[in-house]
């Protein structure tokens, strides 16, 4: 410490350029609504025409899984089987380099490549994690002068790229028509003419060709040999000779009309407000700052909009940078005003404007050291990183208070002494019991760091941060504060005639306790047991909602709805919710984009964007809202409805999988079986009270025409299985045959038929080689039967989906119910089982292993704090403070009517280190004085009269310094707020048992206790 005086005018220089260092780190630290939970995951799809979900299943799903779960780290395999795509996601160990998951996983596709069918072709997913949705934006035509495919085309061809070239977008989903040119073959016409369907494909691919001829020496110089034979207008596509009949050619336009037209098969759309528009959602890469690429793609917007043809817009719909910036704002101001209230209340308890100056400058500039650290690390700045510094800023201060409150207490008792030598020696004094406290606090915190998956990634930076705050803390108060106390303090009085009434009537109360002191000791016991009988009243969920601002409703249709069907359902919604005024827009992604989900267009999400919550006027609040939508559109038929947010959509999918608060999941091999037992489930959720948006995945039902060869009519007209998948491929399928160039972009041309129905399928014609027609129907079988729409699997087991959300119920009753409910009445086969999976499971997963972090801590806390006093007796008394201080917060928890939840939980943590330092605190100056000659009732009462003070400065400054986010009903605010209840309330009563009790119980056992 000597050092540090010494090269005091270093140490100034030093904490000159930390502050500059602080502020940049500061500024540059990435900002970030959440810390990203999307475990280290690799996606795989492969495209799979004509293919139904069952096929999917097998030729593809079953191969590329098998693969993959046997990749080094893989922890799990789920996948999804639609109708023409296969989707499956391998899941990481924690701690897999991503970069590395996707360099194993690229080496093992050409395995699963080889498992596979010829012409399904399974590709890597974007690198992008579940919170990626980073914007939405539409391309709006204000003139009527584009189509959907025009407007389709200027997105693929002009604004994605621009988009994609800057840093941290991964890719962009697009939705919306397709420009493809159609040849709509007449069947009756290719049979006057003779014509078979491979005449058709033939001629169009020998007509359509380009080729290189390399380079030619010529007189006019070193010549490219281009050979242009591309079809370069509709008028020659239909000049194309497909056969020569009598000598004469049959050109294509005789047998069939080419036209522009949208590439068949989309199952997707996009809507706003109603009407269909060609929407975009851009996704961002892992580990992006998503507020640095939100501005940098709206600068990017505004750049590409000026090179636009006239009449199209660029309209941004949504952006995550919202929230973030308003929840980030919540917690800033929070902390802010944290900041002022601790400053005020520390003034006024040290009464010396020199010292108060120094404690209150001490918190900023932990927070600035913080923030380098934070910078260092990699971290971003977010609702639970910096939640941990609105959580801490009262105990920032501690450190310095105990520093600062000593050498000015020196200064003032020995005035004669050489000032700095009296500096040294009154930080000497301090150093070690305040780096055990505050190291003491550091290990309350480190139970955090047992949480594993989601819950582990949302609250480990929160605890990171506090104990960046506490070490950077520290290295102000022995550092800079030594250093500013020299040039700055003075002696003077150490306390004023206010506190020190406050004083003398704490001493005269403490007094009259020790002769009610077996009184006092029941009262706080009965009052430890009843607070466990309530704490088993509370409710339990993982986590409180966060307001995002916005609603998403998820629309379920039956599996056999159109495109343009779910169309009408998404503008039915999206009307409903624009009849309240304080909806700012509505829009609708259906089904799938090119690089999308796992959804048909029977699955539709609405987003409903809203006004700021204060000028809400026709409902006071979301859930008001909902209800209100879930009345109003209740009676669409056909329709199952669930609200929820669009990130709190995300965070449930990446919990398990679903997009639900609950979800039930019944395994095992039967489809049709799991299916069964799924409904019956169904019925049991929606029996349940607080269950609503209950809906079973539609897996079966979904219709399919199967044209299944006549062998011996084949044989019979010498045909084979392949002419007649070739006519469902390519007839049927809409199988691609060639590109039609327009200028520098190539549209592809599809072969179709002029009408698609079923009679005209019936009666489709094939020629004979013979020069004979028979109708398809002669030779083939076509049956209308029901399949599956989507097949679940999970490390290779088949299972059905039963999801629910909550209202008015905490998570872990409900859930609780319900096994109970499932148990009595469901018997399941043999080898069928079923698990739960959603919040539930990572509030379950959380709660356990706290369960057993915490006492472990508290177990390593009187470990060290015996270590510390080399006394079993004054260890034990200390490590007792910390249950009993835990009363007031589950008081405060009950009253308050908030469930116990992994933030409130965190609470409890931070109520343990605080009762902690507080015991440590006065035992440790009871102790000293017990050494100086001191008598133990003479002790305890001197020692709790002069740890009065900074004792009220530690539990005042942590319970002002989070009454901010109590009071806040902002964005962001929802998270804290249960946290903050049980922080508050349980420095309330721990403060009380640690200068009344303690006291009593040190009096009285201090003695009969022998050290060890």
């Amino acid at each position: 410490m000597s050092k540090v005086l010494s090269y005091r005018l270093l140490v100034l220089l030093l904490l000159f350029l930390s502050v500059v260092i602080g502020v940049w780190s500061f500024l540059k630290l990435p900002i970030d609504t959440f810390p990203d939970p999307t475990p280290v995951q690799v996606v795989i799809y492969t495209e799979t025409p004509g293919l139904s979900a069952e096929e999917t299943e097998i030729l593809v799903t079953r191969p590329i899984e098998s693969v993959l779960a046997g990749i080094k780290n893989v922890d799990l395999v789920r996948s999804v089987s639609l109708p023409g795509l296969s989707y499956v996601t391998a899941f990481f160990k924690e701690g897999t380099d991503v970069y590395l998951a996707r360099n194993l996983v690229a080496q093992k596709l050409p395995e699963a490549q080889a498992q596979i069918p010829q012409g399904y072709v399974p590709r890597m997913g974007p690198n992008t994690s579940g919170l990626g949705n980073v914007l939405f934006y539409a391309l709006i035509d204000q003139k009527g002068n584009y189509s959907l495919e025009d407007l389709k085309t200027i997105e693929m061809w002009k604004v994605k790229p621009l988009i994609k070239s800057v840093d941290g977008v991964e890719e962009i989903s697009q939705w919306g028509p397709e420009r493809a040119y159609l040849v709509k073959i007449n069947p009756d016409a290719m049979v006057f003419y003779g014509i078979t369907l491979m005449d058709v494909i033939s001629s169009l691919e020998e007509y359509n060709q380009i080729a290189g001829g390399g380079f030619m020496v010529s007189p006019y110089g070193d010549l490219v040999v281009r050979g242009l034979g591309r079809v370069r207008s509709i008028e020659e596509f239909e000049n194309i000779p497909v056969k020569k009949s009598e000598g004469v050619p049959v050109k294509l336009g005789q047998i069939a009309t080419v036209v522009p037209s949208e590439l068949p098969n989309r199952r997707g759309a996009f809507t706003l407000n109603g009407e269909e528009v060609q929407g975009n959602i851009v996704l961002k890469r892992v580990s992006t700052n998503t507020m640095e690429l939100v501005e940098e793609l709206r600068r990017k917007i505004d750049d590409i909009q000026k090179i636009l043809p006239d009449g199209i817009k660029i309209e941004v719909l949504y952006d995550q940078a919202y929230l973030t910036k308003k929840a980030l704002s919540t917690v800033e101001k929070a902390l802010l005003e944290g900041i002022v209230l601790v400053s005020v209340a520390i003034t006024l308890y040290l009464w010396n404007i020199r010292t108060a100056l120094l404690v209150v400058l001490s918190i900023p500039l932990t927070m600035l050291y913080t923030f380098i650290f934070m910078k260092q690390a990699g971290m971003s700045g977010n609702l639970m990183s910096l939640g941990g510094l609105a959580i801490g800023v009262g105990l920032f201060a501690d450190a310095t208070v105990v520093v600062v409150e000593n050498i000015y207490r020196h200064m003032s008792e020995s005035r004669e002494k050489h000032k700095f030598s009296l500096v040294v020696d009154s930080v000497r004094e301090v150093m070690r019991p305040v780096i055990f406290a505050v190291g003491i606090i550091a290990v309350v915190f480190l139970p955090i760091f047992t949480l594993e998956s989601v819950e582990g990634k949302y609250y480990k930076p929160l605890a990171i941060t506090i104990i960046f705050a506490l070490f950077s803390s520290l290295l102000v108060a022995f550092l800079f504060m030594p250093v500013l106390s020299y040039y700055l303090l003075k002696g003077g009085k150490e306390e004023t005639y206010l506190f020190g009434k406050i004083r003398e009537g704490y001493i005269k109360l403490l007094e009259k306790a020790f002769k009610v002191r077996w009184v006092l000791m029941g009262i706080t016991l009965a009052s430890f047991i009843f607070s466990v009988f309530l704490l088993s009243r509370v409710g339990t969920e993982f986590a409180p909602q966060l307001e995002e601002g916005a609603l998403l409703i998820k629309s379920f249709l039956n599996p056999n709805v159109s495109l343009d069907e779910a169309k009408r359902v998404a503008r039915l919604v999206e009307s409903t919710a624009l009849e309240y005024p304080e909806v700012v827009r509505t829009f609708s992604n259906i089904g799938r984009a090119e690089v999308g989900e796992p959804e048909d267009v029977n699955y539709i999400e609405t987003f409903i964007m809203l006004k700021p919550m204060s000028e809400w006027r026709s409902f006071k609040s979301r859930e008001e809202f909902v209800n209100l939508l879930r009345e109003k559109l209740r009676d669409i038929p056909g329709v199952e409805l669930s609200f929820t947010q669009p990130i709190q959509m995300r965070i449930d999918e990446l919990l398990s999988g679903v997009k639900s608060t609950v979800a039930i999941k019944v395994f095992g091999d039967d489809l049709q079986k799991i299916n069964q037992i799924a409904y019956k489930i169904e019925n049991i959720v929606k029996n349940t009270r607080g269950a609503v948006d209950v809906e079973t995945e539609a897996q079966s039902g979904k219709l399919q025409l199967r044209i299944i060869p006549k062998m011996e009519e084949l044989k019979r007209y010498n045909l084979t299985t392949a002419d007649l998948m070739q006519l469902v491929s390519y007839a049927l399928g809409g199988r691609e045959v060639g590109y039609f160039q327009q200028e520098t972009i190539l549209f592809p041309v599809v072969i179709g038929l002029s009408k698609k129905d079923l009679e005209t399928l019936k009666n489709l014609p094939l020629l004979l080689k013979d020069g004979s027609i028979v109708n398809l129907s002669q030779v083939a079988h076509l049956q209308i039967a029901e399949g599956f729409q989507k097949i679940r699997r999970e490390n290779g087991i088949r299972f059905a989906l039963v999801q629910s959300n909550l209202s008015g119920r905490d998570l872990g009753g409900f859930v609780k119910e319900l096994k109970e409910k499932i148990s009595k009445e469901i018997k399941l086969p043999p080898g069928y089982f079923i698990a739960f999976g959603g919040q539930f499971e990572n509030q379950e997963r959380a709660m356990k292993r706290l369960s057993i972090a915490v006492p472990l801590a508290v177990l390593l806390i009187f470990v060290l704090l015996y270590l510390n006093y080399n006394s079993l007796r004054d260890a034990l008394i200390v490590i007792l403070n910390v249950p009993f201080a835990t009363i007031g917060g589950v008081f405060a928890l009950y009253i308050s009517g908030y469930n116990l939840s992994v933030p409130s939980a965190i609470g409890f943590i931070a109520v343990f280190g605080i009762a902690t330092l507080n015991g440590v605190v006065l035992i440790s100056y009871i102790r000293s004085l017990l050494e100086n000659g001191y008598n133990l009732r003479e002790a305890v009462l001197t020692g709790a009269g002069r740890r009065l003070r900074p004792i009220l400065i530690t539990a005042t400054a942590a319970s002002l310094g989070l009454l901010p986010i109590l009071f806040t009903s902002d964005i962001g605010s929802e998270i804290q707020k249960p946290l903050a209840v049980v922080v508050i309330g349980g420095i309330f009563t721990s403060t009380l048992l640690t200068l009344v009790i303690l006291p009593l119980v040190y009096e009285k056992f201090g003695k009969i206790l022998p050290d060890k």
